[in-house]
């Protein structure tokens, strides 16, 4: 049976740099999350890390996480304008 108050997996990152920017604007719209990870494992996979950061969020938050995301304006940069 699944709860409201269960924590689940919003998404994966292989750069928690990325998995807690996505955690603030997550947190800055209302949704609690959180970013869990094994830095031990991270450090002895030595960069195979994929996926091993998750941003997590309440279940009863989820689809609400996933409409923040969607509307959200982050991503990789647009570079094709970006010539020296």
């Amino acid at each position: 049976m699944e709860r409201e108050d269960e924590v689940v997996v919003f998404a994966m990152y292989d750069d928690p740099v990325e998995a807690n920017i996505v955690k603030g604007v997550l947190e800055s719209n209302g949704v609690v999350a959180g970013v869990m990870g094994d830095a031990f494992a991270n450090t002895m996979m030595k960069g195979f890390t994929q996926g091993s950061i998750r941003v997590v969020v309440f279940r009863k938050d989820l689809e609400r996480a996933h409409e923040i995301m969607n509307s959200a304006s982050i991503g990789e940069p647009e570079l094709e304008n970006c010539e020296d």
